[in-house]
Formats: structure tokens, sequence, C-alpha cells
């Protein structure tokens, strides 16, 4: 299922929490709320057609020894999706590069739009598999 014909126009004048509930009503307007696999997949496409990549992001939280938290990282793409981390993300730490959980990174640039629409994801991510 694609989703087409859906942008959203960031407004100076609106607060942070309401900028997110827009994404998430049109990412999901007439999905029902019972189709969780249907609501990724359309997720998993809007991030990829609304993510402006590279961005730089901070590490939240790792298991990996080589990144830690607060470390900065540039995000390169979106590579897969494991049922056990949600969606993994290329980036790259230097000159090494990493599969990451986008969970588990905050966009650095609290006013960008790529920074809403991660945090618009990551709020029904919370809110359907944790």
């Amino acid at each position: 299922m694609k989703i087409t014909g859906i942008t959203l126009k960031v407004n100076g004048n609106m607060k942070n929490s309401e900028r997110i509930e827009n994404i998430k009503k049109k990412v999901l307007n007439g999905i029902s709320t019972e189709k969780i696999d249907i609501q990724l997949d359309i997720w998993l496409d809007y991030l990829e057609k609304e993510l402006t990549f590279p961005f730089v992001a901070s590490i939240q939280d790792s298991e990996n020894l080589e990144l830690q938290w607060k470390d900065i990282v540039n995000v390169k793409k979106i590579e897969d999706f494991a049922d056990m981390y949600g969606i993994l993300l290329g980036i790259r730490k230097g000159r090494k590069k990493f599969i990451f959980p986008l969970c588990d990174i905050e966009v650095v640039e609290k006013q960008s739009r790529n920074r809403f629409v991660i945090d618009a994801f990551l709020e029904w991510w919370t809110e359907k598999y944790l």
C-alpha cells in the first residue's frame, strides 16, 4: 500500500506535539487500528519518502560498545526492518559504518522536518509495539 500526496507544511505557530499529531493523522488517515502490519508498511513508505538524508543524530541508547549515549552520528539511509528492533538505519560515526535502530537515536536539529516525522513514527511505534 502506497501513500500519495501527503505533505506536511510546518507552521511556525504550531506546537511540537500538534505537529506530531498532525503527521500521525495524515499518515494513518482511514486505516483500521487493528491492521498493525498495514500501518507499519504505510509508515515505512512514508519515512522513505519524507526523510531527508543524510542528517545528524545523537545516540540515545546503545548495546554497541563503539557507540555510546550522546555520540553524534550521520544517518545515511533506512536499511531494513527487524521485529526485535524496528526500523534499522545505516549510520556513520567518523569512518565506521553501523546498522542501528531508529528508536535509539534522536535528530539533533530540534525544529527540523526529520525530527517531527521521526518523533511521530516513534510515538506510534511505542503505542503499538511496547
